[in-house]
């Protein structure tokens, strides 16, 4: 399988050829950055009163399978995902109608599409088994 070709380090001023993003002496140093900007699971709203939510939502019959169904998909709900993204703040952070259940991977791959800004937000994928 051919590699992708290298392209020039995404830190300014740096001279290396990398075929992701950063090269490997910046990948460390960006992830550190990303991870202080973000902040901590609880200052992102994922409190213990979230963590006894999440774990009621999941186990309602009707969320107990992914609704994303993405390919990779486990299938199974692993955590309740807020289908238009919002903070703490927001009055649909609590709001059931703005929850879906989803497995692990769909979750990443939806949260990380929309941090790119690619397409509209996922909507749930009704199942007919």
């Amino acid at each position: 399988m051919p590699r992708r070709p290298l392209k020039p380090c995404n830190k300014p001023g740096c001279p290396n050829l990398t075929d992701s993003r950063y090269c490997e002496q910046h990948r460390k140093q960006e992830q550190q950055r990303y991870d202080q900007e973000r902040g901590t699971a609880h200052q992102r709203g994922y409190t213990a009163r979230w963590g006894r939510y999440s774990r009621w939502f999941r186990r309602q019959p009707e969320n107990v399978f992914c609704k994303l169904q993405l390919p990779g998909c486990t299938n199974l709900t692993q955590c309740v995902d807020h289908i238009q993204p919002c903070v703490p703040t927001d009055p649909s952070w609590w709001d059931p109608v703005n929850h879906q259940g989803a497995c692990i991977h769909c979750n990443s791959v939806k949260g990380k599409r929309h941090m790119r800004g690619e397409g509209r937000p996922f909507e749930a994928k009704m199942r007919h088994d």
